[in-house]
């Protein structure tokens, strides 16, 4: 196969492979890790989970300004390190849910005590929740942590990691459950661990979680709930780690799909492209592969015309050759005046 076929061919692979990347085939996306940090940690430990990093950007969430409904977050209101050029930010919305609204602090979560949380109560068969969708500044390829403190942990309390509309995991906490331990006795997880409502709700657990994508990138999670039990959460983290360097004790997981109901329903609220749409990025990235192939074509020709008018030149010039450079002229005639 000559070289000038092989070009167009590798880039309709490229095509089809982009395509298939709309469609949600997304090559970088990978698995999740889950680890959680000590008893009464309401916060992430972005100086450990930075360090032996080149590159780490990290933000909080810590909804002191928030003041109910929809919002746009620059993870700036907790700790962070987010600049003019460096930033993530996340849009919160729980897509016409009325059961996600704003508790001030008490015995099931606020951060130090004092801080209001967003509360989600599932009073349907497939639940009710809010959606975070992230996007980067230009400098940052991609979101690959969240942390959050999840207080007053209950089996219903459920989150969802999506990359370009495909579900990359979906975590329950009843995992997170079994690695903390019963509440019973002096298990220091157990109880509020804030100091104005300081061992209150002693029957369950409260505890910070860190989410890793080991090999990709997240760009959604969805936090659901369902049952009428609530799902309690507060610091909500968020960041870019290079090389990725997990923190915390790491636990097993298992991925627990939700129900068909509930994936029926977060249907809505994730963006996952359309056929259609999906199919018109092909079509365009085959016409451009076609597109290249005739400027290749015509590029060629010129390139020939050019070789070709050069040669030509050059023999005009040897035939002029001899006199040019000196050499004897050839004896006049006779006849010559």
């Amino acid at each position: 196969m000559s070289r000038s076929n092989c070009r167009p061919m590798r880039l309709a692979s490229i095509a089809v492979a982009a395509a298939l990347a709309f469609a949600g085939q997304d090559a970088s996306a990978g698995p999740i890790t889950a680890s959680y940090l000590a008893a009464g940690v309401q916060t992430p430990n972005f100086p450990t989970g930075c360090s032996g990093t080149t590159s780490c950007y990290y933000g909080t969430e810590a909804f002191t300004n928030w003041s109910e409904g929809d919002f746009t977050s620059t993870f700036q209101t907790g700790t962070s390190n987010f600049g003019a050029s460096n930033y993530i930010k996340g849009v919160y919305t729980a897509n016409g849910d009325t059961n996600w609204s704003r508790s001030p602090a008490n015995q099931y979560g606020g951060a130090n005590g004092t801080a209001p949380y967003p509360e989600l109560f599932g009073n349907t068969s497939s639940g009710d929740a809010y959606v975070i969708r992230l996007s980067t500044s230009a400098s940052i390829p991609g979101v690959n942590y969240f942390g959050i403190w999840i207080s007053a942990l209950d089996a219903s309390n459920n989150l969802q990691f999506y990359s370009g509309g495909k579900l990359l995991y979906s975590f329950g906490v009843t995992d997170l459950q079994t690695a903390l331990g019963t509440c019973s006795g002096s298990n220091a997880y157990c109880g509020n661990p804030t100091t104005p409502f300081k061992g209150q709700n002693s029957g369950e657990a409260y505890a910070y979680v860190n989410f890793f994508d080991t090999v990709g990138y997240f760009d959604t999670v969805v936090l659901y709930n369902t049952t009428s039990s609530g799902f309690e959460s507060s610091n909500h983290a968020v960041g870019y780690i290079n090389p990725m360097v997990t923190s915390g004790t790491t636990f097993a997981t298992t991925d627990r799909p939700p129900s068909a109901a509930a994936n029926a329903k977060f249907a809505g609220i994730v963006a996952i492209p359309e056929p259609a749409t999906v199919m018109l990025v092909f079509i365009e990235l085959v016409l451009l592969t076609f597109r290249h192939r005739r400027r290749r074509a015509v590029q060629v020709e010129v390139e020939r015309n050019a070789a070709e008018a050069a040669k030509s030149r050059k023999r005009r010039r040897r035939r002029a050759r001899p006199t040019q450079l000196g050499w004897p002229a050839m004896a006049r005639s006779r006849f010559t005046t």
